[in-house]
């Protein structure tokens, strides 16, 4: 067995085993810097959108994403009323709110509620999208509405390898698997 195999074969078991005890998993292969970051991941989608709630208490939820800026993982939450469009960014680890933002809701603004009582958590989705790209880590998570169905759509990166997974939130199907190398 190669170095690289038995490297491989190691990681996919500890990967199995902190995803099974409900841990965010990190191999080898994520720099010091983005394992830190992922560590300081406090706060879930829920509790980024109770924060975001304190301060647009009426508007819909139509997308939440959660990247890393500035080595640190941030979400940003998109919603909007009836007259009206809100964005703000919250630091996932401290939940500080910042960047918020609030524009007149345009006419041909069709926007969707995502029903988040119906959705599959960023953590569930996060697993289903390492298992479909079969090897690397989770990212980058989005979750919003397309073509009618509401999909979390992670960015898997195994080194240099990015796999874009879109997973119904709902029913938990793989919809799409897309790899860049």
């Amino acid at each position: 067995m190669t170095t690289h195999k038995l490297i491989r074969l190691t990681a996919a078991v500890l990967l199995a085993a902190t995803v099974s005890s409900g841990t965010f998993a990190t191999t080898a292969e994520w720099s010091p810097t983005v394992q830190a970051a992922a560590q300081n991941i406090k706060l879930n989608e829920k509790q980024a959108v109770a924060k975001f709630k304190q301060k647009y208490a009426k508007a819909k939820i139509s997308e939440i994403s959660l990247e890393k800026h500035l080595n640190r993982y941030q979400y940003e939450i998109s919603g909007f009323d009836s007259q009206k469009e809100y964005s703000a960014k919250i630091d996932a680890q401290t939940g500080k709110l910042s960047a918020a933002k609030t524009e007149k809701l345009d006419a041909d603004d069709h926007e969707t509620a995502i029903k988040l009582n119906q959705v599959i958590s960023r953590q569930k989705a996060n697993q289903l999208a390492e298992k479909a790209a079969k090897s690397g880590q989770g990212r980058e998570w989005t979750l919003e509405t397309d073509d009618g169905q509401t999909i979390w759509q992670v960015d898997v990166v195994d080194g240099h390898q990015k796999t874009e997974v879109k997973i119904n939130a709902v029913n938990k199907k793989v919809i799409s698997v897309e790899t860049d190398d």
